[in-house]
């Protein structure tokens, strides 16, 4: 029956979507007749201060500045990002409150018995903003210099190692659960409040290890204090090019980068989201603001709407076999 739920939800957001290609500007300020007249507001469903709101608050600055209209961040933070997104959903399809989504939106389905949301058919993908990377990360206690000593140590002392995370059901609860999975390891998880409290825990000594994004880790590693041994993706970093890939180090290729997403609802018409899509494109394609993406741990996404729509699909089933794997739930 999950299958079959799976597969209708799929259906009904793909036949919601539209493939938006770079080249359509010609077409979608015709079609929007004065849009945007008023300021948007981008709904962040998590607290201020954190790489979600600052990708917003970057974003909506470039965006509102293309479209000589006001661009409105406003956090609504609560229940793993249930709160802000039900306030998008239940929004009027205009085009004026967008959600800036995160994998959460895939997760949840697997994490949560009841949300008071269907993302897969109340909202529509506009354009992916940015990639976060999960790196495995050590601090000084295990006194380990690359992803293959970690894994000889884990090995040599199976179960007995424990690791942190920003919390159960996050994304990087899950990349650590599939660490454990194919590295053939066993951890104890104590589960933080965010990834700065899990950062602190590995650099202070608290936990062996922990799956973590590159920005909060930033301070801790220029410290000397953190080290990031390996990368969950099937490319470099380009703030850390001499990290390895997980493939480099021994492990399968795999990505495991969560990722930031401008959401609608889905009755949202199909001439905003092009030049929705068109302008965020554009801003993404600045190099000034790539650096500033990548100095805070991110890698710009860009591409159509559809292009958007697909990594969801192919990343709700990843995510949803690591969760039905390590039988992880969120109550």
């Amino acid at each position: 029956m999950r299958e079959i739920r799976k597969t209708r939800r799929a259906a009904i957001l793909a036949a919601c979507s539209v493939a938006v290609g770079l080249g359509m500007s010609g077409t979608a300020s015709a079609e929007t007749k004065g849009y945007p007249a008023s300021p948007i507001t981008i709904v962040v469903p998590f607290a201020p201060g954190g790489a979600s709101d600052m990708t917003a608050r970057l974003i909506g600055e470039q965006l509102g500045e293309r479209l000589k209209q006001t661009v409105i961040v406003e956090n609504r933070a609560g229940a793993n990002s249930q709160i802000g997104t039900s306030s998008v959903v239940r929004a009027q399809p205009d085009g004026y409150t967008l959600l800036l989504g995160t994998t959460s939106l895939v997760n949840n389905p697997f994490l949560y018995k009841n949300l008071p949301y269907d993302a897969a058919t109340q909202l529509r993908p506009v354009v992916g903003l940015v990639d976060v990377p999960a790196f495995l990360t050590v601090g000084s206690k295990l006194n380990v210099k690359s992803a293959q000593e970690f894994l000889e140590v884990a090995k040599k002392n199976n179960g007995a190692l424990n690791y942190s995370s920003a919390g159960m059901g996050s994304t990087l609860h899950l990349a650590a659960e599939w660490l454990k999975d194919k590295a053939g390891i066993d951890a104890a998880h104590i589960p933080q409040r965010g990834s700065g409290p899990s950062v602190v825990a590995v650099a202070s000594g608290e936990v062996d290890f922990s799956m973590e994004n590159y920005g909060p880790a930033k301070p801790q590693i220029d410290a000397g204090r953190l080290s990031m041994l390996a990368v969950a993706s099937p490319a470099r970093f380009p703030a850390l090019p001499d990290v390895p890939t997980f493939k480099e180090a021994g492990l399968p290729d795999v990505d495991l980068s969560s990722w930031f997403v401008l959401m609608a609802p889905a009755d949202t018409p199909d001439s905003v989201v092009n030049l929705l899509n068109e302008h965020v494109n554009a801003v993404l394609a600045r190099p000034e603001i790539k650096e500033r993406l990548v100095a805070i741990g991110l890698v710009p996404l860009g591409g159509s709407a559809d292009d958007m729509r697909k990594r969801m699909d192919n990343d709700a089933k990843q995510w949803g076999d690591i969760i039905r794997s390590a039988d992880i739930k969120v109550e």
